[in-house]
């Protein structure tokens, strides 16, 4: 009986010193799976800040592209200059100051002082357009004066009573252009000015304008 309890017994010890062993390794299966599910993590977070890294990159290079777009200026224009307007084009030839205008014997007097602006438009479009003095608007900064139409209409008056090019609703056919007098009638420091600019549209509704300064 005694053979056989040591026997027993050394069969037990057997079986817990196994189960020992198997247990060691498999926790160290298991940290060994942790292990590689960290690294793969930490993989996966270094493509992340890879790409993030990269996206900010472009997005500041089209940032930067785009600023350089803003600040391109816009073309500035001069007494003497052909300006395209759209279809049409304006060149004001010159500049001058008059207390009237008109023939000799029936003259337009200003009541401050005129300022009178040589104008050549043409028509580059397809079909005919129609010219008017009310298209050319006269500023000085936020400031801006119509143009008196029966003083252009007097200024560009021969003095044989014939008329010239009006610029009073006119029409103008393609390829063709007209040469008048647009006259604004203003308080004579405005009149002498050169900080002057003159705004000039393409048709009725003026969807498009350019500046032409009248800087001499």
């Amino acid at each position: 009986m005694k053979k056989v309890g040591i026997g027993c017994l050394a069969s037990i010890g057997g079986l817990v010193v196994l189960i020992i062993i198997i247990s060691i390794f498999a926790s160290g299966d298991d940290t060994s799976q942790t292990s590689g599910g960290d690294s793969g993590s930490n993989g996966s977070e270094e493509t992340s800040a890879d790409t993030e890294t990269s996206n900010g990159e472009e997005s500041s290079d089209n940032s930067s592209g785009s600023d350089e777009e803003v600040e391109e200026e816009a073309p500035t224009y001069s007494i003497g200059d052909t300006v395209e307007v759209g279809a049409v084009e304006y060149t004001v030839n010159n500049r001058s100051t008059a207390e009237q205008v008109g023939p000799s014997s029936l003259p337009e007097e200003a009541s401050d002082m005129y300022l009178v602006l040589d104008i050549t438009f043409k028509n580059n479009g397809n079909e005919a357009v129609t010219v008017n003095s009310g298209y050319l608007k006269l500023k000085q900064g936020e400031t801006t004066f119509e143009a008196d139409e029966m003083a252009s209409m007097s200024a560009n008056q021969n003095e044989d009573g014939t008329m010239g090019d009006t610029f009073f609703l006119e029409e103008v056919n393609p390829g063709s252009e007209r040469n008048g007098k647009v006259v604004f009638d203003v308080a004579p420091d405005i009149a002498e000015a050169d900080d002057l600019q003159v705004e000039v549209q393409e048709g009725i509704f003026g969807s498009v304008t350019e500046v032409i300064n009248l800087s001499e």
